[in-house]
């Protein structure tokens, strides 16, 4: 299995297809399997890299605070690994704090962003979900969440759908995703840089998806364009992930 090998983690990718490379960040409690019915069209106009953050999937999980700092880092060092020229990265929801950081960090010409957040969100639901994966397990939070009515029918109601995320969350380790909500909610607020971010911004939001609030910042990036898609939420990759993949494409050619 492809693995780059770092200080003091080990991170798991894969390559499918060639040309201009992009760059797919997950959400938490994700992994690369989140885009596995996206990369499939995505891959026939590009290289596309996708890659387990520390603590996810099939990467190794170290035992204290994963910060998005140290997620930017890894990435940059799997760029730099890959000997990738210039590629766009794609994050998702946490991977779009790891997009921002790294923009401020590395040249960049283009990123896209889905269901993009500029700042820490509300810590208080999360430590919630920290305490009940923590004791009964990922699939435990993820039926909680739904249960909650943290999901939209568009992912519970849809079979394929749910049974993907409740495999993917189940393979992740609840250390891992502890140590990866700390470092959320202690990521800076990004709204402060926005207005001078020289990197061409694309955007792709749910119209049912909390977060889409979070557009109105957004427009203070001098270069930006974005796309709603209706009747859908937060995780797109899995509620609609064909209708995703052809908004990337048009996004990412325009």
């Amino acid at each position: 299995m492809p693995y780059i090998y770092l200080e003091d983690v080990r991170l798991y990718y894969e390559i499918h297809g060639s040309g201009k490379p992009i760059v797919l960040i997950h959400h938490l409690g994700g992994s690369s399997k989140s885009w596995r019915d996206v990369v499939l069209p995505l891959s026939e106009e590009f290289m596309v890299i996708v890659y387990d953050l520390r603590g996810h999937g099939r990467s190794s999980v170290p035992p204290l605070e994963y910060t998005i700092s140290d997620h930017a880092r890894d990435l940059r060092n799997l760029i730099d690994y890959l000997r990738l020229d210039n590629p766009i990265l794609v994050g998702h929801s946490i991977g779009s704090l790891i997009a921002l950081e790294y923009s401020l960090q590395y040249h960049l010409d283009k990123m896209l962003l889905i269901g993009a957040l500029y700042k820490s969100p509300n810590p208080e639901p999360y430590w919630i979900y920290v305490n009940i994966a923590s004791q009964f397990g990922m699939r435990a939070l993820a039926e909680y969440r739904r249960i909650k009515g943290d999901f939209p029918d568009s992912l519970t109601k849809n079979s394929k759908a749910w049974l993907s995320l409740n495999e993917v969350y189940s393979e992740n380790s609840p250390l891992g995703y502890r140590n990866t909500v700390e470092g959320l909610l202690h990521a800076k607020d990004y709204s402060q840089f926005l207005s001078r971010l020289n990197t061409s911004l694309r955007l792709i939001y749910g119209s049912l998806d909390n977060l889409s609030k979070n557009l109105e910042t957004f427009k203070l990036v001098p270069k930006i364009k974005y796309k709603i898609i209706d009747g859908y939420g937060h995780l797109l990759n899995f509620e609609c992930p064909d209708i995703l993949a052809k908004s990337i494409l048009e996004l990412l050619n325009d």
